[in-house]
Parts: structure tokens; C-alpha cells; sequence
């Protein structure tokens, strides 16, 4: 799922190459908005294109497949190894959230305002309208399952038979944030700068807390802490991040920063450092337990990509199609790969490589060189100030498309229908 776990501070495991190749790229379709989800949004026409992995599609690696949804509308296995298409799965909409697997079912929500729930071979088992988009990514802890809603509720379902068990809200603007879930208990955040602390058997509200701006992040749990960004919604955009007591909800440390937190912090593996993506184009690392900065690191661009932090390094995606692999002890840069296209998925880290998506459509796979091997040099920039692409040529790269028909134009996504 989405960072890992139910209490989404397992950002990625295994290894980080150190000296990377390139090893497949997969090309997904191309999803029209359409006329029903729109949501208003002036910046959309029915003829806006969605292709690719959108904010926050993290993939999930099982085994040797490697799973994902697209803002294409389709679900996609693919082999790990090669890039290969083993299945697609059509969906009525674009899915620019993660999906999470459990018990050998995949679970996720879309824009088609559903959520969805099929087999490891993309076999549907069942489908519950819900009534607008979901960006968040289903959590499954003893036998329920949780996400938010942009209408305004946070769900608890049963996973087996799909049936709602209870709804909160209404909740202060949508639930785009994924349920962090541990000790009996809920959080999620809300559009209009709200924190939710829910009891997870009944929904009943235990606490809520004023972020300051719109919490689209996920709350991240560590020893019985909180950590989650924010972002106002002013004319300028200031960002705030928060550690709390998860009991009591009570503020521990804040971070005020120029601009907003819309990615979700990680953490080092001993807990005792929190990093956080700004969209002012900083990483930034803290001393998780007082909030004092230990370093920041400015990669250029806007950052809604999740920081991964894993075997000593920090794997962050940027919204000018670079995927940069930091030093975790000082943010020293390792090497930059360069899609050239927006960056807003969070990679998987797992089995030894990276899956990481663009929104250009592309998704991509890179693993380790071998130590005999010349490290391939398409895509990466090369050093020292890791400024340049000097190699743009796809010769030799395993190359795949989707096999999926055109995706349709359905009528049923519209809100609320």
C-alpha cells in the first residue's frame, strides 16, 4: 500500500542501486477527462488528456509482478524483471492514488468514484459507489478497511463483500489524505486544514486538530507520534508541518515553511529523522523528536512526489521529470535520473529497483549495472552538479506499450450520479 504499511512509515525496503540502469520503460494509454468530472475546474476540458502515474501513485511490487493504477483508467501488472504486460484492468476513471493489495485482492479508489476490488489476475469480485473522487489509498487492518473521500466522509468497508460499516463525516473539505491507522484508531486529513482522529470500530470522532491548511498528506505514526504537512490556501501559500501526540492530539513541534507540504514525510529507520518534501522545491530532514532542521537540500522544482528513505538514501521524485537518489546522512546527491515530464508519484523501492511513473506517461524500472557493466547513460544526468541530460536516445532500452483499447468516455463518474 501507499508508504508501506497500515501506519505508513514503510516508505520502501531492500536496496538502492547505486550504480543505476535503466532496464524497461512502459508506455500507458491516454484517458480523456470527458464531460463529467470536471468538478469545475477551469484548467479541465473534456478534451484534457491523463496518461501516466499521477499524485500519489505509489506502485506496489508483490513477488516478481510489480502493480499500479494509471491516470489512464486502467489498472496494470506488469513483470518486474522485464516491464512486461501481464493484464490491464479498465476502471471508469483515472486512479491518481496508490492501490493496496491484501489477502491477494487488489483495493483501490478513482475518479470514477468507487471503490474498486479484484483478484491478482484482474478478476473484478466487487465495486461500491461512494459519491465523488478518491485519491486516497485504502488501509486494511483486522479485517475493515478505510480511505477518504472528496465527499466529504472518511469510509471504513468491509473488504470482503464491499459493504459500507460506517461513514464519517461530513468532514472539513474532502479526505484526500490515506488513513494512517493503528491502535484502534483513524487519522486523516481534510481539504480545509483538519486532522480526524476517528475510533476505528465505530467512526466515532476522538480528537481533531487544526492543521492550518489544506492536509492532503498522509499522517505518518512512530511511537505513538504524528507527523503531517500542510498547506494554506492563501493567495500565498505557506506550509506548516506538525508532530502530535496520537492519543491526545496535542502539538508537540511545528515547522512553518515558505511554501506547502503536499507530499507525505518520512522517516529514517531508528525514527529519529522525519523528512519532508516542500513545494518550494526543498527537502528538507529534521530531528524527528524536536522539529530542529538538521539539513535541506534545494532540487529545483516543486515537490509533490513522497520522499522514500531507505538503505542509507532518499529516493524523491520532482516536478520537472527528475528522480534524485540523496545521501540520507546530508542530502549529498548519489545520481539524478531525468524523465524531462512532471514527477508527482511516489517510487517503489523494493526488490532491488525502482518503479517510478510520469506524467507523460511513461513508467519506468531501474535496477542495479552489473559491476563489469557500463552504467547506461539515457536519462541520467551526469555529474558533478547533476544539471544536464546529456544522452536523450531510447536505443537499447526494453521499450513496452500498453495493449489496452482506448480507454471510453462513461457517463456513470459523474458526481454524485
Amino acid at each position: 500500500m501507499f508508504r508501506g504499511n497500515p501506519e505508513r512509515n514503510l516508505p520502501g525496503v531492500g536496496t538502492v542501486p547505486r550504480r543505476p540502469k535503466l532496464l524497461w520503460r512502459f508506455k500507458t494509454k491516454t484517458k480523456l477527462e470527458g464531460p463529467y468530472e470536471q468538478r469545475g475546474d477551469p484548467k479541465l476540458t473534456p478534451n484534457t488528456g491523463w496518461q501516466g502515474l499521477g499524485w500519489t501513485g505509489q506502485p506496489v511490487r508483490l513477488g516478481d509482478r510489480v502493480y499500479f493504477g494509471s491516470t489512464d483508467s486502467y489498472t496494470y501488472c506488469l513483470e518486474a524483471a522485464t516491464g512486461r504486460e501481464v493484464w490491464h484492468y479498465e476502471n471508469h476513471h483515472s486512479i491518481k492514488g496508490s492501490i493496496t493489495i491484501h489477502d491477494s485482492r487488489i483495493y483501490h479508489g478513482g475518479r470514477d468514484n468507487r471503490i474498486h476490488c479484484y483478484t491478482l489476475d484482474g478478476s473484478k469480485v466487487w465495486l461500491r459507489k461512494t459519491g465523488q473522487d478518491m485519491d486516497s489509498n485504502p488501509a486494511i487492518v483486522n479485517g475493515k478497511g478505510y480511505v477518504g473521500g472528496e465527499d466529504k466522509h472518511i469510509y471504513c468497508f468491509d473488504p470482503g463483500a464491499g459493504s459500507i460499516l460506517w461513514k464519517y463525516g461530513p468532514t472539513n473539505g474532502s479526505v484526500e489524505s490515506s488513513p494512517c491507522v493503528v491502535g484502534g484508531r483513524v487519522y486523516a486529513g481534510s481539504d480545509y486544514g483538519t486532522l480526524y482522529c476517528c475510533n476505528a470500530d465505530t467512526g466515532k470522532l476522538v480528537w481533531k486538530f487544526a492543521t492550518l491548511g489544506d492536509t492532503d498528506s498522509t499522517a505518518v505514526h512512530k511511537d505513538s507520534r504524528l507527523y503531517v504537512g500542510s498547506k494554506t490556501k492563501r493567495a500565498v501559500e505557506v506550509g506548516h508541518l506538525w508532530c502530535l501526540n496520537a492519543k491526545t492530539g496535542k502539538k508537540i513541534w511545528h515547522f512553518a515553511a515558505p511554501r506547502g507540504f503536499w507530499s507525505t514525510a518520512a522517516l529514517s529507520d531508528d525514527g529519529s529523522r522525519m523528512y519532508a518534501a516542500c513545494n518550494s522545491g526543498v527537502l528538507y530532514c529534521f530531528d524527528a523528536l524536536t522539529g530542529k532542521p538538521i539539513w535541506k537540500r534545494s532540487l529545483g522544482r516543486r515537490l509533490w512526489s513522497s520522499p522514500v528513505v531507505v538503505d542509507g538514501c532518499i529516493v524523491q521524485g520532482v516536478r520537472d521529470g527528475s528522480l534524485w537518489c540523496l545521501q540520507e546522512s546530508d542530502g549529498k546527491p548519489l545520481w539524478v535520473f531525468d524523465d524531462g515530464f512532471d514527477i508527482d508519484a511516489t517510487p517503489c523501492v523494493a526488490g532491488g529497483m525502482i518503479v517510478i511513473g510520469s506524467q507523460d506517461g511513461w513508467v519506468y524500472g531501474i535496477g542495479e549495472a552489473g559491476p563489469q557493466e557500463k552504467i547506461n547513460p539515457h536519462w541520467f544526468r551526469q555529474g558533478p552538479t547533476f544539471r544536464k541530460r546529456t544522452d536523450h536516445s531510447p536505443t537499447g532500452i526494453v521499450t513496452h506499450h500498453s495493449s489496452a483499447p482506448p480507454p471510453h468516455i462513461w457517463k456513470d463518474t459523474r458526481a454524485g450520479a
